[in-house]
């Protein structure tokens, strides 16, 4: 894994200096995370400080939320060797991480529109679309509001190519699949159950006051939603459910939204891809993998 530090995101931090690090991709509002440590003395870990940039190989920069030195008993001449352990976000959408002060409250606006609003400085999203009511209110968090117009639009937001796309959730399963996995070289994880617990279907009350009603296709759990259509209650009980996961060797080609063939089996899309890289810089064991979580559509 190449990860690059420094003003201008153009220092290569050494393979060897990087004792553990995790890139995670989601389909989620804020869709790139790294966790990683990287060895560091006193003086060099002031360059991953929070606030400060991590950069990644395809370019992704990513702001670091959270940093922690650890000091180990050894020393270099004054300078405490250790490791920094830390936590970075995807900076272009950083501050919709953050709890505000003040509501965001649109109507009608872009899902950019609303990005931007709470924080965010994305040049656009592809496939862009009017989210007919966006409220959030001082103290809350804007990603579950976003996660919530979300899915009342029946899609996911993936980030790919260094740009946010919307995608509706069956459009993900027209796509070319990027690799392919063998059926029973995966753990399958399947309740049906639990899907009927946790995804109901919907309903809700017109002007008229009379019910209109979302899928209600299956047995489920109902809830109320006020002041929706029938198209939104519908794509309300839409969503990706985990069937799969799998361990592939290290590969950074895959990335949430990603379609997967299933030799024996329908294809399946990536709805988190994690990669790990630790090469056993201190003595411990070499690790790199990368695990996919994969999910089947439920309409």
């Amino acid at each position: 894994m190449e990860l690059y530090f420094g003003e201008n995101g153009d220092q290569r931090i050494r393979g060897d200096f990087i004792r553990r690090a995790v890139l995670r991709s989601d389909l989620v509002p804020i869709p790139l995370t790294l966790e990683a440590e990287i060895r560091a003395g006193t003086e060099t870990a002031e360059h991953f400080e929070v606030g400060r940039s991590i950069t990644t190989y395809d370019g992704d920069e990513l702001e670091i939320i959270k940093s922690e030195f650890i000091q180990q008993a050894r020393m270099q001449a004054d300078d405490l060797a250790g490791y920094v352990r830390l936590i970075a976000i995807l900076k272009p959408v950083v501050e919709v991480a953050f709890v505000k002060p003040r509501a965001v409250i649109k109507r009608g606006a872009t899902l950019t529109e609303v990005y931007r609003a709470c924080g965010a400085t994305l040049r656009g999203i592809e496939g862009d679309f009017a989210v007919p009511r966006f409220a959030c209110l001082a103290g809350e968090a804007h990603t579950y509001h976003i996660a919530r117009a979300l899915q009342e639009a029946g899609g996911v937001v993936r980030w790919r190519h260094g740009r946010l796309a919307f995608i509706p959730l069956p459009a993900l399963f027209d796509q070319e699949p990027v690799d392919t996995i063998v059926n029973t070289a995966s753990d399958d994880v399947e309740s049906g159950f639990l899907e009927r617990h946790d995804i109901p279907w919907f309903y809700s009350v017109d002007a008229d006051g009379q019910f209109v009603y979302g899928n209600r296709g299956k047995p489920r759990a109902a809830r109320f939603q006020p002041g929706v259509n029938e198209v939104t209650l519908r794509h309300m009980t839409g969503c990706l459910v985990l069937t799969k996961n799998t361990r592939l060797k290290y590969t950074q080609k895959i990335a949430a939204g990603d379609l997967i063939e299933v030799v024996g089996g329908e294809p399946l899309v990536a709805m988190t891809v994690a990669t790990l890289f630790a090469p056993g810089a201190d003595g411990d064991a070499p690790e790199q993998f990368t695990r996919v979580w994969l999910g089947r559509l439920e309409p």
